[in-house]
């Protein structure tokens, strides 16, 4: 799981982020890039009951996302924020499928060289 200091608090900045943010798009999640004021790399991932209704799933899609973001977080430039938007796809993708579709995304949006 990432450390505290690296998640994003949604409730007082997703709003901020939507408007100023770009998305990008997988097969998984969706990936909301924005560039803040705050010092660092920091991330967020929302799964909603659209995904799934039971808490067990949509909790363990978020930890699929947390380990596969993990890795790539210290290659990110400093001030981005990341919020990942999960689709119902990624409750039966693995693990390793989804840390392959996180850098493949992180490329494209330019965040790793």
């Amino acid at each position: 799981m990432l450390p505290r200091k690296n998640l994003i608090p949604l409730r007082r900045e997703f709003k901020r982020i939507r408007k100023s943010g770009k998305l990008y798009d997988s097969p998984s999640f969706g990936l909301l890039v924005s560039y803040g004021k705050v010092p660092g790399r920091q991330a967020a991932f929302i799964v909603s009951k659209k995904v799934d209704k039971k808490s067990v799933v949509r909790h363990e899609i978020k930890r699929k996302l947390a380990d596969a973001v993990d890795p790539f977080l210290n290659r990110i430039p400093q001030n981005t924020e990341l919020v990942f938007l999960a689709k119902t796809k990624a409750a039966t993708t693995a693990r390793i499928e989804i840390t392959q579709e996180v850098e493949k995304i992180l490329h494209r949006a330019q965040l790793l060289s």
